[in-house]
């Protein structure tokens, strides 16, 4: 999977981790989202703006009551440097990573250790909470309208990982996997993603791909064991207050 900016991966992260309102104007895609984090309330330009337009999309930012936050993708060098010029803040440059759902799907999981569910179940949820995943997260899971599933993760019949998946665009995206602490070094990652890959590629994604920020050390170094490929990544600008 080759990445640019006309990428549908960036297609593929609104469908399946979607914004509670799209908004597709002249040279942006503004996302309406009061909770939920930076996915889902990020600005995107479809062309190169002018001053005049990045004022236009933070007038309407700041009257949803919404931080003034760009999502920057790759070849966007212009945005960029306008933002900075503006005051704008670099952060959370992250990673993209890809693997073929097949090369994933044929790697064995051990019997009774990763489920396909959905609705993800009660245990899920507190997993979820317990290891910083706060509720808006959830409410996005619902909102998904493509084909979707959780996995859930035990040991020793004992509840150990969580993770959601969606498919858009023939690639399937991971979600909030979090393996619980006292659970971790135990292959309960490793697990719930070669799971993730069956149920992908039985769905027909023909890849799995996967998000983390480019200083969480341990999740690069996880997904890069599985032989997933680094295919790209962007970061955000958001205005210094």
């Amino acid at each position: 999977m080759k990445l640019n900016n006309s990428s549908p991966i960036f297609e593929v992260i609104d469908l399946t981790w979607p914004a509670e309102e799209f908004h597709e104007l002249s040279r942006w895609k503004l996302r309406k989202s009061l909770k939920g984090g930076k996915r889902v309330s990020a600005a995107t330009s479809t062309e190169t703006p002018a001053i005049s337009d990045i004022e236009f999309a933070e007038d309407k930012m700041t009257s949803w009551r919404q931080e003034k936050l760009f999502m920057i993708r790759p070849d966007q060098n212009n945005l960029d440097e306008a933002l900075k010029n503006r005051g704008y803040r670099f952060i959370d440059p992250t990673n993209i990573w890809s693997i073929s759902s097949k090369t994933l799907s044929l790697q064995q999981v051990p019997p009774v250790t990763a489920f396909s569910i959905y609705p993800p179940l009660a245990i899920q949820r507190e997993l979820w909470m317990a290891n910083g995943l706060d509720p808006s997260r959830m409410e996005i899971m619902d909102r998904v309208k493509t084909p979707k599933t959780t996995i859930f993760g035990r040991i020793s019949a004992k509840p150990a990982a969580s993770a959601f998946a969606a498919v858009g665009h023939k690639t399937a995206m991971v979600h909030a996997l979090v393996v619980d602490l006292k659970c971790q070094r135990q292959g309960m990652g490793k697990f719930v993603m070669q799971k993730v890959g069956d149920w992908a590629y039985h769905m027909g994604a023909e890849n799995v791909v996967a998000l983390c920020t480019k200083e969480n050390q341990s999740a690069n170094c996880f997904y890069k064991s599985l032989g997933m490929h680094l295919i790209g990544g962007y970061h955000y600008r958001l205005l210094k207050t």
